[in-house]
């Protein structure tokens, strides 16, 4: 066997030796960084679940999973017991935290399959066009937060602000070649103003919000609109008002 060919060899061995140790290093340390985080046990989503589903039936769509305390979400199951006698009241996905705010008895939709403001909320209706609307992707159920600007009187400082974990209570899609879709939010009285004044200055934007993002994990999905769990973040500006919010 000549030089090179002994060199080509020991080269791969090296190759081989070096990628084990990377890959034994990582996986400890990954195990490491896990071990020092405090885990929480909760279901999750594991096969797509219509809306409409009765909670009883989830058996076998969802499963027990080890998550970081930090990234649980706001009112995620830990016990299918409790969900007794409701259903799904919109789509849940692979991957989703089972969260309480996405189940309620079957007679709650209205017949036009909206959904009731919770207790506590007011309803605000925007309309937007597809862009600031998710492309027209939202459906009652969706969680969303809200971006947006306004000037006030007598020349005052700009308002920007963004909400997270709105609820959206009714959807309703263009009917004519305007594409505007009007989305109706349930939101906290204290931030109505704000939002209305938002869409009248044409400067709001919603972004859907999954349950485990950080952002959804650490805004409080679960306050159903902006109630008191929920992010709100308000700040005057004294620039021009500019589209979208503070994040």
């Amino acid at each position: 066997m000549n030089r090179r060919t002994v060199a080509a060899l020991a080269a791969v061995v090296l190759a081989a030796v070096g990628a084990w140790v990377i890959l034994t290093y990582v996986k400890g340390a990954d195990a490491r960084a896990q071990a020092a985080e405090s885990l929480t046990s909760v279901y999750v989503v594991g096969q797509d679940v219509p809306s409409g589903t009765p909670a009883a039936d989830l058996a076998a769509a969802v499963g027990v999973a080890q998550v970081p305390t930090r990234l649980v979400a706001e009112g995620a199951v830990t016990d299918l017991a409790t969900l007794d006698g409701l259903v799904t009241t919109t789509e849940l996905l692979p991957g989703d935290q089972l969260q309480a705010a996405r189940f309620a008895t079957p007679d709650a939709r209205r017949t036009d399959g909206s959904l009731p403001a919770p207790d506590g909320t007011e309803e605000v209706s925007l309309a937007l066009e597809g862009q600031r609307a998710v492309g027209g992707v939202l459906t009652p159920g969706d969680l969303v937060a809200v971006f947006g600007s306004h000037s006030t009187i007598n020349d005052g400082p700009d308002v920007s602000f963004e909400l997270d974990g709105v609820l959206v209570t009714r959807v309703v899609a263009p009917t004519d070649a305007s594409g505007v879709w009007v989305v109706t939010l349930a939101v906290d009285p204290a931030q109505a103003g704000n939002v209305a004044a938002a869409q009248s200055a044409g400067t709001t934007y919603l972004a859907l919000q999954k349950p485990g993002t950080p952002a959804a994990a650490s805004t409080g999905l679960g306050s159903l609109g902006g109630g008191s769990d929920a992010t709100d973040s308000t700040t005057p500006t004294t620039g021009s008002a500019s589209t979208g919010g503070n994040s």
